[in-house]
C-alpha cells in the first residue's frame, strides 16, 4: 500500500492505477489482483492505511468537549494535508468500510453523547464536522493539480488575474473595495475560522440538551 499511497500523494488519484503500482513495485500487473480485486479495493486499502495515523491518547480523554472536537478536527485536517487525494476519495453518502477510521468517529460521537445530546443530533453534528473538514480539504487536491498544470501557486495566479477581476467588479462596490485592499487568503486560517464557528454552533445546542435532561424524570 505504501507505493500506492506515495503515487497518490505525489500525483493525485488520476495517476493511480494497478499498472502504475505494479511498475513501482517492479511486479507484474496481474500479480496485484491476487491481493486486490480492483482499483476501488486498492483505494479502500489505502484509506485503511492512512487513517492509522489518527489516534488519541488516554490523557486526551479528560479534555472538555470543545477541546476534544478541536483535536479531532485538527487531526483530520492534518491527515488531508498529508494526503490531498483522501478528501475526494471519501464518501459521506456512501461511506466506505474503513475500520481504521472508526476510532475517529467513536471519539467525536462519544464526546457529543457525553454532553447529553440525542442520537439524531449527535449523528448530524458528527457528519457536519466531518464534512466541513472534508469539504474544505477538497481544495487541497484541486490546488495541487492546478499548480502542476500551470507551474504557478495560487498567489502568483491571482496576481496575474487582478486586472481582469477589477474589471468584473467595477459595478459592485464592496467587491471592488475588497479587490483593491486585497485579502490574504490562507486555507489553514480559513479552516480554523470555520472550525471555531462550527463549534460555536455546537455549543448553542448544549444548554438545550442540559435543560431537557434536567427536566426529565430520573429513573
Amino acid at each position: 500500500m505504501a507505493a500506492a499511497v506515495a503515487i497518490a500523494d505525489a500525483e493525485g488519484l488520476e495517476a493511480l492505477s494497478m499498472r502504475r503500482v505494479a511498475a513501482e513495485l517492479d511486479a507484474a500487473t496481474m500479480s496485484l489482483y491476487r491481493h486486490v480485486p480492483d482499483k476501488e479495493g486498492l483505494l479502500n486499502l489505502m484509506m485503511e492505511q492512512v487513517f492509522t495515523a489518527v489516534s488519541f491518547s488516554p490523557a486526551q480523554t479528560a479534555l472538555p468537549w470543545r477541546r476534544r472536537l478541536e483535536l479531532a478536527g485538527h487531526l483530520l485536517w492534518d491527515l488531508f494535508r498529508a494526503h490531498p487525494w483522501l478528501a475526494s476519495a471519501l464518501s459521506v453518502t456512501r461511506p466506505q468500510p474503513v475500520a481504521s477510521a472508526l476510532p475517529f468517529g467513536e471519539w467525536v460521537l462519544s464526546t457529543l453523547v457525553a454532553e447529553g445530546l440525542d442520537v439524531q443530533t449527535v449523528c448530524t453534528a458528527y457528519l457536519t464536522l466531518f464534512n466541513y473538514v472534508r469539504g474544505t480539504a477538497l481544495n487541497l487536491e484541486m490546488e495541487a493539480a492546478a499548480e502542476a498544470a500551470t507551474g504557478q501557486d495560487a498567489e502568483a495566479w491571482m496576481d496575474e488575474q487582478e486586472a481582469q477581476f477589477m474589471e468584473l467588479v467595477v459595478n459592485h462596490p464592496t467587491f471592488a473595495r475588497l479587490t483593491r485592499e486585497g485579502y490574504d487568503f490562507d486555507l489553514d486560517q480559513l479552516f480554523e475560522f470555520g472550525l471555531q464557528r462550527l463549534l460555536d454552533g455546537f455549543a448553542a445546542l448544549l444548554p438545550r440538551a442540559d435543560a431537557q435532561a434536567s427536566s426529565s424524570p430520573r429513573s
